[in-house]
């Protein structure tokens, strides 16, 4: 099955399969990543970051000390767009010889990560564990198919968690608050409406943008993919 296909497969699979307990250590794994955007932000603009935890319930936060309004801006953003971001460069380098690699390398990441800013009793700190062993039994397999597949879900997860999650958590969720069609009680403070009180642009205006970004890097990674194929047959 060419690799473009088996992209599509999984990102479809993962969509309609998202709101099931079998996707729930996928949607943890895109949490984290998602809480990892927002901590990179949070070091490139020189943010004290003062803690980071990820939940059962698939919920997280990153809690830092931001310098100035610019600093608060590009935090709110690294979210989604450090998903899509951290994903891109998942599946980019699955076509490496970095490969191998992958998998072990967020290993580390997460562990290092959850030992500076979450602490050893909590919940990240158990899925960091769960996922360095998982990590390391993929690792004693070595077998390169199982690998790809690996890298591929992971990667197609984390566009699927930004597409979805950006469409109905924040979309979807924002046009009900606006026109009052649901009670679902109080406004949760997603990014976009942090986004939308220190910008006074509407927070739905974010999810939008956030999905367009999602879908257009995905588009680009698959495009650009079939384009080389199609280079290296002439």
């Amino acid at each position: 099955m060419r690799q473009t296909g088996r992209f599509f497969i999984i990102f479809i699979a993962l969509m309609v399969l998202w709101n099931t307990i079998f996707i729930k250590p996928i949607k943890l794994f895109t949490v984290f990543l998602h809480e990892l955007g927002h901590a990179f932000m949070a070091l490139v603009t020189g943010t004290n970051i003062t803690g980071l935890r990820i939940y059962f319930n698939e919920s997280g936060y990153v809690t830092s000390l931001p310098n100035d309004l610019i600093s608060s801006f590009l935090i709110a953003n690294g979210g989604y767009l450090g998903s899509v971001l951290f994903a891109i460069c998942i599946l980019l380098l699955k076509n490496t010889k970095f490969k191998k690699y992958i998998i072990g390398v967020i290993a580390i990441i997460f562990l290092a990560v959850t030992f500076k800013f979450s602490g050893i009793i909590s919940f990240t700190m158990l899925y960091s564990v769960i996922f360095a062993a998982f990590a390391l039994v993929i690792y004693m397999i070595q077998n390169e198919k199982l690998n790809d597949w690996v890298i591929e879900i992971i990667g197609i997860g984390s566009v699927t968690y930004a597409v979805y999650d950006t469409f109905v958590d924040t979309i979807l969720m924002q046009i009900n608050y606006q026109f009052g069609l649901f009670n679902l009680g109080e406004m949760p403070k997603t990014d976009a409406v942090q986004l939308a009180e220190l910008t006074h642009i509407p927070a739905i205006v974010w999810g939008v943008v956030w999905l367009a970004a999602a879908i257009f890097a995905i588009y680009r990674t698959l495009l650009r993919k079939r384009n080389s194929r199609s280079r290296r047959r002439d």
